[in-house]
C-alpha cells in the first residue's frame, strides 16, 4: 500500500504525503519572533481533515481522540466545525472543556479508569463511558449506575502499526456474556466499540472488524439485547516519510464496509479519528545548534528538539518523520546523523536521512507531526517542552 512518491506524483494517483504546513520563509518569520523549537499547528488543515471526514462518512458523528494531540487550536477549531470529542483523562476532560465542548459531546474511551478518572467526569456531566471486561463493568455499576456503555471488542488488523487491540478489548467470543452481565446488573449498554489499531495503513481492515462486530449485534438480538450504537473507533492512517492512500479513497472504501454490513440496522454509527485529523496539521521548525565529524567518518548535527521532546513518536508511536531543509531538491545532499540536545546517546532522530551541508542556525521543518509528538513529550535533562502557536 505505502510506496515513496514526489509530491506531484502522489497527488496525480491518489494518495497523500506529508507537506509542511509553513514555508521556510515563514520558518524563519517565526523563529525570529518566538524560537526554536517551535511547533506550528494549522487550523486550516484541521478543519480540511474534519471536512473531508464528514463528507467521506456521511452521517458518522465524529469524536475527535484528544491522546492523540490535546492542543487548544486544534480542539477548538474542531469545536467550532461541530465535532465532538473523544477523552480518557480528567487531564482531556479538561482540555476539552477549555476549548467549549460541553460533557454531551463526550465520549470516555479509556475501558480501565481509576476512581478518580471515572467519578471526576461523571461529575462534570460524562454519561457514555466504554467497559472490555467484567470487573469494570462491577466499578462502573457501584459508582455510576445510570450511565450509558459501550462494549469494547478485541479487533486486531493484519496493517496497523500498534495493535491496540493486545491491551484492550474482549474476545469477540465474550462479548455477549459481558452484555448479558450488564444486563443482569441493569445497566444500560447501549452499543459495541472496536479499534482496529494505530495507523491502518489498509482500510479493508475495517470490513473483516464490521463483519464481526455485525455477527455480535445479531447474537445479542438474540438474546433480547438491542444494541443501538456502533462505534467503528480510530485508526485511519496519516502520511508520514511514505505516502499513502488519500483520505477522500479511504473514507469510501469504509462507507461502502458501513453499508454493506450495517446499512439495514438502524444504528447509530460513531467514530474516533485521531491521527487521521491531527498529524498534518503540525509542523515543528527546529534548528541546528551543533555540528561534528564523529571519528567513523560521519557528519552529525544536533537540533533543538529530539527523541525526549516532539520526536517522542519514534520511541512510543513507532513513527519516523521527514526532516527538510530549505531547497533541499537543489542542493547537493549527503549521508548524516541528526541528534537530539540532550545528554542521552541514545536521542537520535535519523541515522539514515540525507541533507545538505548544514550551518549553524540554519532551520529544519519536519511535517505530520502531530500526533503523539509534543503530547507525549517530557522535561527530561531541564528541556522545555516546545512551544505551540496556531497559524492559518
Amino acid at each position: 500500500m505505502a510506496a515513496i512518491l514526489d509530491d506531484r506524483t502522489a497527488s496525480a494517483v491518489g494518495y497523500r504525503v506529508a507537506e509542511p504546513v509553513v514555508s521556510f520563509e515563514q520558518a524563519k518569520e517565526l523563529a525570529a519572533e518566538y524560537g526554536t523549537p517551535l511547533m506550528c499547528v494549522s487550523r486550516s488543515v484541521v478543519a480540511r481533515n474534519y471536512e473531508i471526514l464528514q463528507a467521506g462518512l456521511p452521517g458518522v458523528e465524529l469524536f475527535y481522540a484528544a491522546k492523540s494531540n490535546p492542543d487548544l487550536t486544534i480542539l477548538r477549531t474542531l469545536r467550532k466545525l461541530g465535532g465532538s470529542v473523544d477523552i480518557c483523562s480528567v487531564g482531556e476532560l479538561k482540555a476539552a472543556l477549555q476549548a467549549g465542548f460541553t460533557p454531551e459531546q463526550m465520549l470516555h474511551t479509556h475501558p480501565c479508569k481509576t476512581v478518580d478518572n471515572l467519578m471526576t467526569c461523571y461529575e462534570a456531566g460524562v454519561r457514555l463511558f466504554i467497559y472490555d471486561n467484567a470487573t469494570e463493568l462491577k466499578k462502573i455499576h457501584r459508582l455510576t449506575p445510570d450511565v450509558g456503555l459501550l462494549l469494547r471488542v478485541a479487533m486486531s488488523s493484519a496493517s496497523s502499526m500498534i495493535n491496540l487491540s493486545a491491551k484492550f478489548g474482549c474476545a469477540p467470543s465474550e462479548a455477549v456474556e459481558l452484555l448479558r452481565q450488564a444486563r443482569e446488573l441493569g445497566m444500560n449498554v447501549r452499543g459495541i466499540s472496536f479499534h482496529v489499531g494505530s495507523q491502518t495503513l489498509e482500510p479493508g481492515d475495517y470490513d473483516r472488524a464490521l463483519a464481526k462486530v455485525r455477527q455480535i449485534f445479531d447474537d445479542a438480538a438474540c438474546e433480547g439485547i438491542d444494541l443501538e450504537i456502533l462505534d467503528i473507533g480510530g485508526g485511519m492512517p496519516a502520511p508520514y516519510r511514505e505516502a499513502i492512500i488519500s483520505l477522500e479513497m479511504y473514507c469510501d472504501i469504509v462507507r461502502q464496509s458501513l453499508e454493506m454490513h450495517f446499512g439495514d440496522l438502524p444504528v447509530r454509527v460513531i467514530a474516533e479519528p485521531g491521527r487521521v485529523i491531527s498529524a498534518d496539521t503540525q509542523t515543528l521548525i527546529t534548528s541546528i545548534i551543533g555540528k561534528s565529524v564523529r571519528p567513523n567518518g560521519a557528519t552529525q548535527y544536533i537540533i533543538d528538539d529530539g527523541l525526549y521532546g516532539s520526536f517522542s513518536g519514534k520511541v512510543y508511536d513507532h513513527t519516523d518523520f521527514n526532516l527538510m531543509a530549505e531547497n533541499h531538491l537543489d542542493r547537493p545532499c549527503f549521508p548524516c546523523v541528526v541528534a537530539g540536545p540532550t545528554c542521552d546517546s541514545t536521542d537520535v532522530v535519523s541515522r539514515d536521512q540525507e541533507l545538505p551541508n548544514l550551518e549553524i542556525g540554519e532551520l529544519i521543518l519536519v511535517p505530520s507531526m502531530g500526533s503523539y509528538t509534543n503530547a507525549s513529550g517530557s522535561t527530561f535533562n531541564g528541556l522545555d517542552l516546545v512551544k505551540a502557536i496556531g497559524v492559518e
